[in-house]
């Protein structure tokens, strides 16, 4: 249950244009930018990355702004457009200057009839001419919207972050039409790991009588719940759980998450 899970708005959110007209003059940019004591990665040095030069002719930059992601990141932004304020490139980046967000506008969709491995191999084709980290572990492929997503999820001491990692979106000719890097605070690991036995126990223990338990705990990096299995606010690091899957009576599919240490009570997916 805790494998990537994609959301339309964050593909929209990559793909779409936004018209917030521009008050800059045309670019004229040093590859780093620095406002308000922050250095960041200028939009100048993606684009040039990204364009060709005719289609950099003209192009304005809007004034850097300073933005929250969904998961309440606090972020730059930076944004190029056209004399009449369509967007054309989007870049936001963390406080500490790592880029996080590039989105394209414009790029046509078309069907070019790309294998997975031809997919991946475009998307590192991508993080190589932005000189970014080559994610670790084999990505999924799958498709959406008439787009392809190349997906690194994010590991940390070998286990998953879910909803963490790499996201390359392509065009089916291979395209770059943007990408996403989330990277969720996490806490500490607890110093000694319990048993995937004993999660397994500590769940049929907090489920109702007769729910088909499945027995193989995972563990994972996974946000603490609030009161009706709400996500904490923002901010909150994840921490290392066991997370147990189960099949209640009535055909409802739940996961319990506990505390890979203690075994504590995390939270849950679904309606225990």
């Amino acid at each position: 249950m805790y494998n990537v899970r994609w959301s339309l708005s964050l593909l929209i959110a990559l793909i779409a244009a936004c018209s917030a007209p521009s008050t800059a003059i045309a670019p004229s940019r040093p590859p780093v930018v620095e406002t308000a004591g922050l250095h960041v990665r200028s939009i100048m040095t993606v684009a040039t990355a990204l364009l060709e030069p005719l289609e950099l002719s003209g192009l304005l930059t809007a004034p850097i702004s300073l933005v929250r992601s969904d998961a309440g990141e606090q972020r730059t932004r930076q944004v190029l457009v056209t004399a009449d304020g369509g967007e054309v490139l989007r870049v936001e980046s963390a406080l500490d200057g790592s880029l996080r967000l590039i989105a394209k506008s414009g790029v046509a969709i078309e069907g070019g009839g790309l294998s997975e491995s031809g997919s991946i191999a475009r998307a590192l084709r991508q993080l190589i001419r932005l000189g970014l980290e080559i994610p670790v572990g084999a990505p999924t492929v799958r498709t959406a919207a008439g787009r392809i997503l190349v997906v690194w999820t994010r590991q940390v001491r070998g286990i998953p972050v879910p909803n963490d990692g790499t996201r390359v979106v392509l065009n089916g000719a291979g395209a770059l039409v943007g990408l996403s890097i989330e990277e969720s605070p996490l806490a500490a690991a607890p110093s000694r790991i319990a048993q995937g036995e004993g999660a397994l126990r500590a769940a049929v223990a907090l489920l109702p009588r007769g729910t088909s338990m499945d027995e193989s705990p995972l563990l994972a990096w996974v946000l603490p719940t609030v009161a009706a299995g709400e996500p904490a606010v923002d901010g909150v690091p994840r921490r290392l759980a066991w997370c147990v899957s189960g099949v209640l009576h009535d055909g409802t599919t739940v996961e319990v998450q506990l505390d890979a240490g203690s075994l504590a009570l995390l939270g849950w997916d679904g309606a225990p």
